[in-house]
């Protein structure tokens, strides 16, 4: 996400054979480790990544945006609905995240973020980021945990779908053996994760696309066709 900031930058190389991957095609075949496996390739954006081009971005063959909602209790992305707006006037499906706060009840973040996104025209479930940078350490894990299932279940008794983000240090502190039951986006920088299910992978936070002035994370859905299909469906549960 924009708020974590990466100590493992990839090779130069790789970098520079995913630009050359992604010369305006529909669907460019990436040249970056991994990417080639996976036809549908995403960014996650925030406020930090300034004025987006979603029609570049689009024309570039990136199918889908996940965009910075809502952190902790009050602040809100004073770019999400600007963000949410244009993307979807460039024809991109639409996620939202909320950056989770160790130090703030779940329900007040379920409130917070299930207040920013009502009513806006969304295709993937609602994200939790759920990361240790930037947080506040002094919490157990088991209180991280009750917290964010707080959130989690809130959030699904408005009828929302929900996934969760995290690195693979977050998954084997947080996930692993308690959350493991919903879709999941994992940040594994540089190579494909191995041992740990996803369907959405964060390969860097270092992509060069046209649309984005700077860095931005690049993500692919690990899944086929018409499992993106099914997956990117709408942000709300279907009614039983």
């Amino acid at each position: 996400m924009t708020r974590y900031i990466s100590r493992h930058l990839l090779p130069a190389v790789l970098t520079a054979m995913f630009l050359a991957g992604c010369g305006g095609r529909e669907n460019p075949q990436h040249s970056v480790a991994g990417f080639k496996d996976h036809e549908i390739v995403g960014i996650d954006i925030s406020a930090h990544n300034g004025d987006v081009d979603f029609k570049k971005v689009r024309e570039g063959g990136i199918e889908f945006v996940i965009i910075k909602a809502s952190e902790g209790g009050t602040f809100k992305d004073r770019k999400f609905v600007d963000n949410v707006r244009n993307a979807r006037r460039a024809g991109m499906k639409i996620g939202a995240y909320h950056f989770f706060r160790f130090d703030t009840p779940g329900y007040i973040q379920g409130l917070n973020f299930a207040n920013s996104i009502h009513g806006r025209s969304l295709d993937l479930p609602a994200v939790i980021d759920i990361e240790e940078f930037t947080n506040p350490n002094l919490q157990t894990t088991k209180l991280v945990m009750s917290r964010v299932t707080e959130m989690a279940d809130y959030l699904e008794k408005r009828g929302y779908r929900v996934m969760l983000y995290t690195n693979k240090k977050g998954h084997a502190r947080f996930i692993k053996g308690q959350l493991a039951t919903y879709p999941l986006w994992l940040c594994s920088l540089g190579t494909p994760p191995e041992g740990i299910d996803c369907d959405l992978w964060q390969a860097t936070h270092h992509g060069r696309i046209d649309g984005v002035d700077h860095d931005v994370d690049i993500n692919v859905f690990t899944g086929t066709r018409s499992g993106w299909d099914r997956f990117a469906s709408g942000i709300m549960a279907e009614k039983k």
